[in-house]
């Protein structure tokens, strides 16, 4: 028989701790899967409360790519004041071969007598209770002894502890502080481009340099983090050459890699109001450019058209690039923490003096990379490659 693991909650948001918990249940193999069922409208939480749909789709970002987890609408698209005795019931007729055993923390198992209809609840489902370092295990044990003689099923499992607070989350979202450490970044970029939680959607200000260097830390692995620095300091030094905003090249070169660390499934995700062909739908390569916009406009706050332009089409390229477009293209290809190359120091050269030629020289080196590879050349690319020909 499977076994479902229950995870009820606001999820106002969803973070870490909540995730960690579920992977807990999982690994112990006490579970086969987790239902994370996020409330509609519950009985006793309101205050702060963000709404319902938001809460629904912050979780459902959450767990991307994560294994033997889902969400469930069931209490979402339900009218009225929510009651877990009616969700089970409605679980169990939907389920009536699993097992259902609610996840809950000795917090919890010392207020069950509170639940609606309690003799109900123990009928249908058992409980996992999560043990955190430093909770009373005999006073844990007392309580689910009491249960018991009612007839509760309780177990219990050492689950570890995570410092992490949705009230703490949300204080630090409407004082403009990274939530890197405590949601997933899908998360964080979802909560800023809603406004949730009093975050500064829409302010016209992107985050402050010292924040955003303590975010690429935590995002990107310690290659990247430094090709990134890279990027940014040859940016910075090309605007200076070619009469561009440095401040604008500094803050795409900086972000420019901003979601190369992500999944290729969180990337589709991160873009997915955006159109997207089926060729950059599969390749992290090109998919991290057009993510990479998205990330950094919804957690970086970067709201400048030109420096997202830049951070776009660093990969591919395209017909009439912007002058910044060309540096950020080119800063990355010659930074000088890349691993040598055919042509690289030629490249390096030709940035020095002018940029269509250094662009063009660039973009040829690309064709011949792809063809190598027995690959083909993204259209976008072959695009600017003929537009910058005919410019010759």
């Amino acid at each position: 028989m499977e076994r479902v693991g229950l995870l009820g909650g606001s999820f106002n948001p969803i973070h870490y701790g909540h995730l960690h918990l579920a992977r807990a249940a999982l690994d112990s193999g006490y579970v086969d899967r987790v239902l994370f069922l996020p409330s509609g409208n519950p009985p006793h939480k309101h205050d702060g409360l963000a709404d319902k749909q938001f809460r629904y789709e912050m979780v459902e970002l959450a767990l991307t790519d994560e294994t033997g987890m889902e969400v469930s609408r069931e209490e979402i698209d339900r009218p009225g004041v929510i009651y877990t005795v009616d969700t089970l019931r409605r679980l169990h007729a939907q389920m009536p071969q699993s097992e259902l055993i609610y996840l809950i923390g000795a917090d919890t198992l010392r207020l069950l007598d509170t639940w609606r209809r309690i003799d109900e609840v123990i009928g249908v489902c058992g409980f996992l209770v999560m043990l955190r370092p430093g909770e009373d295990d005999a006073e844990a044990a007392r309580y689910a002894q009491v249960w018991r003689s009612r007839g509760a099923r309780i177990d219990f499992l050492a689950a570890g502890k995570m410092e992490i607070s949705s009230t703490q989350i949300r204080a630090a979202a409407a004082s403009g502080e990274p939530l890197t450490d405590e949601v997933p970044l899908l998360v964080e970029g979802y909560i800023r481009s809603h406004g949730l939680y009093g975050s500064d959607q829409g302010d016209g200000h992107s985050m402050k340099r010292d924040k955003m260097l303590y975010k690429l830390r935590k995002t990107l692995d310690a290659q990247r983090f430094e090709h990134t620095l890279g990027v940014e300091e040859t940016a910075r030094k090309m605007a200076l050459m070619f009469g561009v905003s440095e401040e604008k090249a500094s803050l795409a070169g900086l972000l420019h890699d901003c979601a190369k660390c992500m999944t290729l499934s969180q990337m589709v995700k991160a873009a997915r109001h955006l159109p997207l062909d089926p060729v950059m739908k599969e390749s992290k390569a090109l998919m991290h450019s057009v993510a990479g916009m998205c990330i950094a406009q919804t957690v970086y706050g970067v709201t400048d058209p030109e420096v997202l332009g830049a951070i776009r089409w660093h990969t591919t390229g395209r017909a009439g690039m912007t002058r910044l477009e060309k540096i950020i293209y080119l800063a990355d290809m010659i930074e000088p923490h890349r691993k040598p190359y055919p042509g690289l120091e030629e490249l390096r050269e030709a940035c020095l003096t002018d940029l269509d030629e250094a662009l063009l020289m660039a973009l040829r080196m690309s064709l011949d990379h792809v063809r190598q590879q027995g690959k083909t050349l993204h259209p976008d690319t072959m695009a600017a490659l003929a537009y910058y020909e005919l410019e010759q």
